[in-house]
């Protein structure tokens, strides 16, 4: 953050009359991933996580931020007037009400907030007398001199061989809940909800193929959705078909909805921005605030996209294994280039997943973190941070792939020369609570915070832990980070059904020396032996660094589990890899046993 764009940024808040302003890591579609234009937190603080706010309050400046970003968050800002505060909204009204005074006003901007969002910190900064005050325009807009342009790509049809349920049996599908609900109109608030609905997919947002849109489902099975016109084609139009309408105007939306007689409509309250909230309200439309049904429905995956998501993460397995067979020799300088570092390695991996069938895209910023670096849990390397690698420490690399057929996200750990002392024994705890959670049966029923300690126990049992989620709900052919289900300490109440897929994602990171984690996609499935019970399957194939494992700390049956999943990857990539990564797959995947 320069000074002068601060100092502007004041400026712009005094004219509209407001004495502070919340800056959120965010668009108006509540995305993870945003496009250029909205990356305003960035653009102000230099901060490039995925998750943070800023505040600016009178003459003080916070960025608030959660464990995951702590010590990439201290980086970016460097020696910026920036004070760096934990994301938890105690926090953040805490600080406002004691940078602000009362009589004040704070402003936001209603397009990149939700109504629970702001929920606690009103209540707060009611407490102290400081006024909220929705915003107009947002001044950093005003201010951010060449601004990138909104993105406006074209939005294309997505194949039913890769959905496996066209989009009119969708519509119907989610339409009867609404007659349940007895609601003339369910609210799409976001660009997934529609990729989903409506089987189409873009490239508005990076590493998330989707255009952006938004729209009403209407109890009848019709719909009416807003598109750019330019994102918007004749082989689009047939695509949908008559009983869906294109708008090119979000306003046009409500004027939609209005000729539909629509007066009571279904909003999810995490989704749904406030000023859509405030356009619906000035009709005096009734919203019944519950969980988008899209949500749920998109996170159980049909036969077809499990099927798929099984393939794609064979191809990704096959690209990722090439990687690590040749990143050795690329470490100890045997490529054209004698310098290879974090940088390199991602282009490296990049270039092996570009050869292999419909990749599109990275799923996310490839997290590649050698020795210290690998210890900050979200770390994105830069040509000013990458680090030269070496043939010793540790490397993490945590990456993925997007596929007409499926999204993948893998993490892999390794040991480039002997390990630093404890890193065996850490590495072994980790895998343990992989092992856990990727053998574990559970009921019908069960939630993803009722099964996280099982990961957790192994480092616990030493007294340690890591300040991230042990799993997260992943699209197919979308969001790499997608709900409701997530395996974590923070209650969902969302129970893991079959279908579901979650990444099992156990780590531990010892600051300023290295990162582990090692992270598989599983799938929720039926227990064919246990009625009433669910279990695991793994997708993710791709060999576990051996060189880290202390057999010794594993139980029998762990050991056994480690064994199968490296036969089964074995068997299954050999067949795909050159015969140079095939000699370094079937080493990679050599038995393992404790000392006799």
């Amino acid at each position: 953050m320069s000074q002068e764009r601060l100092t502007a940024l004041q400026h712009a808040l005094a004219g509209q009359q407001v004495q502070g302003f919340l800056i959120p890591r965010c668009d108006e579609y509540q995305n993870e991933y945003v496009p250029a234009a909205d990356e305003r937190l960035a653009w102000l603080t230099g901060f490039t996580g995925s998750a943070g706010l800023a505040a600016v309050a009178g003459d003080r400046t916070a960025l608030f931020v959660d464990g995951r970003y702590t010590l990439q968050a201290a980086q970016q800002i460097g020696s910026q007037p920036i004070e760096q505060q934990n994301l938890a909204p105690a926090d953040i009204a805490n600080w406002l009400c004691a940078a602000l005074k009362e009589g004040d006003t704070l402003g936001y901007d209603p397009r990149l907030h939700t109504e629970p969002g702001l929920a606690p910190l009103k209540k707060r900064l009611d407490e102290c007398g400081i006024h909220l005050h929705a915003l107009d325009a947002n001044p950093i807009d005003r201010i951010w001199d060449n601004r990138p342009a909104a993105p406006c790509g074209a939005a294309r049809p997505h194949p039913l061989t890769f959905t496996g349920e066209d989009s009119a049996s969708k519509r119907q599908r989610i339409a009867e809940q609404l007659a349940t609900k007895k609601q003339d109109a369910l609210w799409l608030a976001n660009p997934e909800v529609c990729a989903w609905l409506f089987n189409i997919r873009g490239s508005d947002i990076p590493h998330l193929p989707v255009a952006l849109s938004m729209g009403f489902l209407y109890q009848d099975g019709s719909a009416v959705l807003y598109l750019a016109e330019s994102a918007t084609t004749e082989a689009l139009r047939q695509h949908l078909g008559r009983d869906v309408e294109i708008v090119h105007d979000k306003l046009a939306l409500f004027t939609a909805a209005e000729r539909q007689h629509v007066q009571k409509v279904w909003a999810d309250p995490l989704l749904t921005n406030c000023w859509t909230l405030h356009e619906l309200r000035n009709r005096e439309i009734k919203i019944l605030l519950e969980r988008d049904p899209i949500t749920l429905a998109k996170a159980r995956k049909n036969a077809v996209e499990l099927e798929g998501s099984r393939a794609a993460h064979i191809r990704d397995g096959a690209a990722l294994c090439e990687f690590l067979a040749e990143l050795p020799a690329a470490v100890a300088g045997g490529r054209q280039d004698k310098s290879f570092g974090e940088l390199e390695a991602v282009q490296l991996l990049r270039s092996k997943r570009e050869l292999r069938e419909g990749f599109t895209d990275d799923s996310f910023d490839t997290i590649s973190g050698y020795c210290g670096n690998g210890a900050i849990v979200h770390y994105r390397v830069s040509p000013q941070s990458s680090l030269p690698m070496r043939a010793a420490g540790i490397y993490l690399i945590d990456s993925g792939g997007q596929y007409p057929d499926g999204t993948t996200d893998v993490t892999r750990t390794v040991a480039l020369g002997e390990p630093p002392p404890r890193a065996k024994e850490h590495f072994t705890r980790v895998l343990k609570g992989h092992i856990a959670i990727a053998s574990l049966r559970f009921p019908k029923g069960t939630c993803g915070e009722q099964i996280d300690a099982f990961a957790r126990k192994s480092l616990w049992d030493v007294g340690l832990d890591y300040a991230h989620g042990t799993g997260h709900g992943v699209g197919s052919f979308l969001s790499v980070h997608e709900g409701p289900q997530r395996i974590g300490k923070a209650n969902t109440n969302v129970a893991l059904e079959a279908g579901m897929i979650v990444s099992n994602e156990p780590g531990f990171y010892l600051t300023g020396e290295y990162g582990i984690r090692i992270e598989n996609l599983v799938f929720v499935k039926e227990s064919a032996e246990y009625p009433g019970f669910l279990e695991f399957e793994a997708l993710t194939m791709a060999p576990i660094e051996r060189q880290l494992v202390d057999p010794e700390l594993l139980a029998d049956s762990e050991l056994i589990w480690l064994n199968r999943y490296h036969a089964t990857v074995r068997e299954t990539l050999l067949p795909l890899v050159s015969e140079q990564t095939r000699n370094w797959l079937v080493a990679a995947t050599e038995p393992l046993s404790k000392a006799q």
